[in-house]
């Protein structure tokens, strides 16, 4: 998460503040410039409806080319029925908290 950060020099850097994340987030909290702990407070389901009103508004841009786009529509559109969800789940905690007002940049990098 480190090494992300900086190569990607991010503002704000989110993590779902559950299980083992919780004490990643005890141990980063000065390591991690941004780092901000999201509480989930719906189903991954419910986040990924609320957030969709942004994508169905035009407002979420994709490249027309990358290495990963491929598989990561394929993981949104299979949505909710697919075997994956991680980047699903991650945009839509992303969108969801930039309805706050703050402007966002999201980059993916490949797994």
């Amino acid at each position: 998460m480190k090494e992300l950060a900086k190569f990607w020099k991010a503002d704000s850097v989110l993590v779902e503040e559950t299980g083992t994340a919780i004490g990643l987030l005890e141990e980063l909290k000065f390591q991690v410039r941004g780092l901000i702990g999201i509480k989930p407070d719906r189903d991954k389901v419910s986040r990924m409806s609320v957030a969709s009103a942004v994508i169905e508004a035009g407002q979420v841009f994709l490249p027309e080319r990358a290495p990963w786009l491929g598989e990561f529509e394929a993981e949104l559109f299979a949505f909710p029925g697919s075997k994956f969800d991680d980047q699903v789940d991650s945009v839509s905690q992303a969108l969801n908290h930039g309805k706050s007002g703050v402007w966002m940049w999201i980059r993916m990098a490949s797994r």
